[in-house]
């Protein structure tokens, strides 16, 4: 498999992944206001809830925070715990 190809397939499955994101949270949108629940939504830097009937209060406001690590492209991030 050449690297061209397996660039494509990143790019097909990142695509097929954000279509299947899509698809959940407008149903799970969906759903939610069938059954009259709220929902908590992100607009910029505010955490806003949405009544089921159409009421909007914000609940909190939230700020970019920069990460103390600098992580170059291609970085290997190691999740486990030493020891």
């Amino acid at each position: 498999m050449t690297t061209t190809t397996k660039r494509l397939n990143n790019q097909d499955e990142r695509k097929l992944v954000s279509k299947a994101a899509k698809k959940a949270s407008s149903t799970a949108f969906r759903i939610s206001t069938a059954l009259e629940l709220p929902i908590k939504i992100v607009q910029g830097t505010k955490i806003i809830l949405k009544g089921a009937d159409g009421s909007s209060k914000e609940i909190k406001e939230i700020s970019k925070v920069k990460s103390r690590v600098s992580l170059s492209k291609g970085t290997k991030i190691c999740l486990q715990p030493k020891g």
